[in-house]
């Protein structure tokens, strides 16, 4: 009888347990009930049983069907207190906002200029040469190899500003130079210019008497400045590459000490029946591993739906005739730096990065939705904007736009690049869409059919 008892009394406690995880609301974001923010604003993001109503400080909290919720809520310099309460039970939260222009010892900044030019060398691979002296964004002009001389003529920062040519100046941080004693730079000259063409590219090779810097820019064509070069005017060599139908992908690199290489990739013969057929895409499917991405109000993962994502997507184009190349078809981790290569080496023709996105807390106050791509090179901005359109028509989603950013996924391929932003995961309404099988199915078929409307439209 006592063992019944007992029995019967653990039953109920267990139900008790139960119901109490059922009620209790589940704040996935922010990460603990005591942390620092240094925004104006944040957001208590999370889910409870969608029967019941929940409050942060007394406001009352909008519930998805799905039990999700996105609330907003106001910092004021110093600890915020914050008590969620479902009317059987409470949590407190406490979020302390630093005052982020009381920093006394910070000093202003000013350019400093050399009363002599120093020499200096990149000591690594893969260096920006930026238009402002700004650790970030699209200010890069040219990624730099390993042992191109500069003239640097003054510093700002973190930056050395040098000199490329008579009237042109860019900037490129110390921390990625060597300073050379007792070497005065002098102007390269220009040994030879060839060209040759293969089934899937057209290759252009300047041979210089010393490495230089230079720049390719993407305009519709490219535009190749190399600069300190000996008997040109202002001191830099220019032309001007036209493309053959469109610009799909290209490549610089300094094959030897000398030699300045420029491939341009060949745009494909489209099948108009069959327009994905033999077509080289990657796809990577954003973060993996220890890397979750964003985390829903419902607590899945952002890996998970990318991969999801992404997988009926492979079928789907392999089935109508691509090449598919995964930067990953598991939960692993994958390095930026590896996602390219993988590309690269594969010599892919298209690159998409398959992502759901989220907000910082600065911006916690816009009830985001829908989709948006991003894209590095112009060359790469129309089949952001033809996916884009596609996908949110088909889907039905908010259109945010195709704009440029310098993710370094899409910076550093070589081919046509370009970052897919599905929908906000922290969004509760996205969410639910996001984690269903049929919308993912759905997605993965207007993804396909975008890069079907961008090929047709190529030739």
């Amino acid at each position: 009888m006592k063992r019944n008892i007992l029995s019967i009394l653990g039953l109920v406690l267990l139900l008790n347990l139960s119901t109490l995880n059922v009620n209790c609301a589940e704040i996935v974001y922010p990460k603990s009930n005591n942390v620092t923010i240094d925004s104006p604003r944040t957001f208590f993001i999370g889910s409870v049983n969608p029967d019941n109503k929940l409050t942060i400080n007394g406001e009352p909290v909008e519930i998805h069907p799905s039990g999700g919720f996105w609330h907003t809520v106001n910092l004021s310099v110093g600890e915020n207190i914050f008590k969620i309460d479902n009317g059987k039970e409470s949590k407190t939260y406490t979020i302390t906002r630093n005052n982020s222009n009381s920093n006394p010892n910070k000093t202003q900044l000013t350019e400093k200029k050399y009363n002599k030019p120093i020499t200096i060398v990149t000591n690594e691979n893969n260096i920006p040469l930026r238009s402002t002296p700004v650790d970030f964004g699209i200010n890069r002009l040219q990624h730099l190899q390993k042992g191109i001389l500069f003239r640097a003529i003054g510093e700002y920062g973190d930056f050395y500003k040098v000199q490329l040519a008579r009237d042109d100046y860019a900037w490129i941080t110390k921390s990625s130079m060597k300073e050379l004693q007792n070497i005065d730079l002098k102007p390269v000259k220009i040994d030879s210019f060839t060209y040759e063409e293969t089934p899937d590219k057209r290759i252009f090779k300047l041979k210089l008497s010393q490495k230089t810097p230079y720049v390719l820019y993407d305009n519709n064509g490219l535009d190749l400045t190399v600069y300190n070069v000996d008997s040109c005017p202002f001191n830099k060599y220019e032309i001007h590459i036209n493309p053959i139908v469109k610009l799909f992908g290209f490549n610089s690199y300094y094959k030897s000490d000398n030699e300045l290489v420029i491939e341009v990739n060949n745009a494909p013969v489209i099948d108009k029946n069959c327009p994905l057929k033999d077509i080289k895409i990657t796809l990577d499917a954003g973060h993996g591993g220890s890397e979750y991405g964003a985390i829903s109000p419902l607590g899945n993962k952002e890996k998970d739906i990318n991969l999801a994502i992404a997988k009926k997507l492979q079928t789907k184009l392999q089935e109508a005739g691509a090449i598919v190349y995964m930067t990953r078809d598991d939960d692993s981790e994958v390095s930026l730096s590896d996602r390219v290569k993988k590309s690269n080496d594969n010599n892919s023709q298209i690159f998409l990065s398959i992502h759901n996105n989220a907000l910082p807390d600065s911006l916690a106050d816009r009830k985001a939705t829908g989709t948006e791509t991003y894209y590095f090179y112009p060359q790469s901005r129309e089949l952001a904007k033809t996916l884009l359109n596609t996908i949110t028509t088909d889907l039905e989603l908010k259109n945010n736009g195709a704009k440029q950013q310098s993710f370094a996924v899409i910076r550093n391929t070589n081919s046509l690049a370009v970052l897919l932003e599905l929908g906000y995961i922290i969004n509760p309404e996205d969410n639910a869409k996001l984690m269903d099988e049929c919308f993912q199915d759905k997605a993965a078929e207007s993804i396909k059919h975008g890069l079907e409307n961008y090929l047709n439209g190529i030739q």
